[in-house]
C-alpha cells in the first residue's frame, strides 16, 4: 500500500487531545495495513499495555509522535560505540524506547 504513513510493527503514541475523544491512551503498534476507505489509509493497531485492538483511520494518528522515531534519534544523538539503531538489540532498543516515552509523556503533561 503507497503512501501509507506508518508500517508494520511500527510504534506509535496517542496525543493528548485524543486521549480526552475516548481512544485508549498509551503505546499502539501497527499489526495490518488496511484498504483505504474512501481517500484515507486506515491501520489495525494493538495496545502494548492492554492488548486491545482497533482500527483507525491515518487522520486520526497524524498527531502522534512515532516513539521509535524519537528513540531513534536519542540513541544516536547519545551514541559513543558507533553501533547503528538497526544493529542493537531488543534490551538496548527498549532502554531508548522508554526513554523517549517518558519525553513524549513529559511533552504532552508539561505540569
Amino acid at each position: 500500500m503507497d503512501g501509507q504513513k506508518y508500517h508494520v510493527g511500527q510504534v506509535v503514541h496517542f496525543c493528548g487531545w485524543e486521549v480526552k475523544r475516548g481512544a485508549p491512551s498509551g503505546d499502539l503498534r501497527v499489526e495490518r495495513l488496511l484498504p483505504r476507505e474512501g481517500s484515507e489509509h486506515q491501520y489495525r493497531v494493538k495496545g502494548l499495555e492492554d492488548g486491545r485492538e482497533r482500527v483507525v483511520r491515518e487522520s486520526q494518528i497524524a498527531g502522534r509522535a512515532v516513539v521509535e522515531a524519537l528513540a531513534q534519534s536519542l540513541y544516536e544523538a547519545d551514541n559513543a560505540t558507533n553501533v547503528p539503531w538497526s544493529g542493537r538489540g531488543r534490551p538496548i532498543r527498549d532502554l531508548w524506547l522508554k526513554e523517549a516515552r517518558s519525553r513524549l509523556a513529559a511533552a504532552e503533561n508539561p505540569d
